[in-house]
């Protein structure tokens, strides 16, 4: 198995939310002055409440950039030791640009978009909804569990937008699923449209999905032709988008 992993946007977008807390902050403390140059039993001066809100406004953005490419968040490398053992037909790319999937895996089955969430508890996905512990709540205060399936179905759409460009959508399958990484995840899956697996199951679904001899979907050379096209777009890959 291969990973490779375009570094340098991760950084910049860590930075990139990291400044807009810092601006967020320094407006917070900015209104906060204000106010004690004031009298407080007033209304709160005009360009006070146009700092809170634009410093709120700030501090969504970060943790919007930060939730997606914190350290915290990432997952390539628990990706990577999981399915170590799977030979170089398999190659993972993780955050090739800002407007596609955050991991594609290259396999003899195809390619596939990897929607991962760490959840923990009872996560359960009945006809494609989906259901958490936390509920709303997890939402207001996190990532929240969302709705793995549409992302996946959105992710679709933008690898299957890629290929058609490069020429590959003819015979080249591309498939989804959805990871849960947490080991202290339990599943309930009923009528989900892609499949549903826990991290430490992930090989061993990639090889029954790949199949052997006559039942594989795509050839040796086949794959590394696949490779090369997303091989090309890491070394062509931006540092901020």
């Amino acid at each position: 198995m291969q990973l490779v992993a375009n570094q340098q946007l991760v950084k910049n977008r860590v930075r990139l939310g990291a400044a807009f807390h810092i601006g967020a902050f320094a407006l917070f403390l900015g209104a906060l002055l204000l106010t004690t140059q004031t009298d407080v039993s007033r209304e709160l001066p005009i360009l006070s409440w146009v700092a809170i809100v634009v410093g709120m406004g700030l501090y969504s953005l970060g943790q919007t950039q930060l939730r997606r490419w914190g350290p915290r968040n990432r997952q390539e490398e628990q990706l990577g030791q999981a399915i170590r053992s799977l030979d170089d037909r398999y190659k993972l790319y993780a955050f090739l640009a800002t407007n596609l999937p955050d991991y594609i895996l290259v396999s003899p089955a195809g390619v596939h978009v990897l929607v991962i969430r760490s959840d923990a508890g009872q996560i359960a996905c009945v006809r494609d909804k989906w259901t958490s512990p936390g509920g709303r709540f997890g939402r207001l205060f996190g990532s929240g569990l969302g709705n793995p399936s549409a992302d996946v179905q959105r992710q679709l759409t933008q690898i299957k937008a890629l290929l058609t460009r490069e020429g590959l959508e003819a015979d080249v399958p591309v498939s989804g699923m959805v990871i849960l990484t947490n080991p202290r995840v339990t599943l309930r899956v009923e009528g989900c449209s892609f499949p549903v697996t826990r991290l430490k199951d992930l090989k061993d679904v990639l090889r029954r999905t790949a199949g052997k001899g006559q039942n594989v979907a795509l050839s040796s050379a086949r794959v590394r032709d696949v490779q090369t096209v997303f091989d090309r777009h890491m070394q062509a890959a931006h540092t901020w988008r």
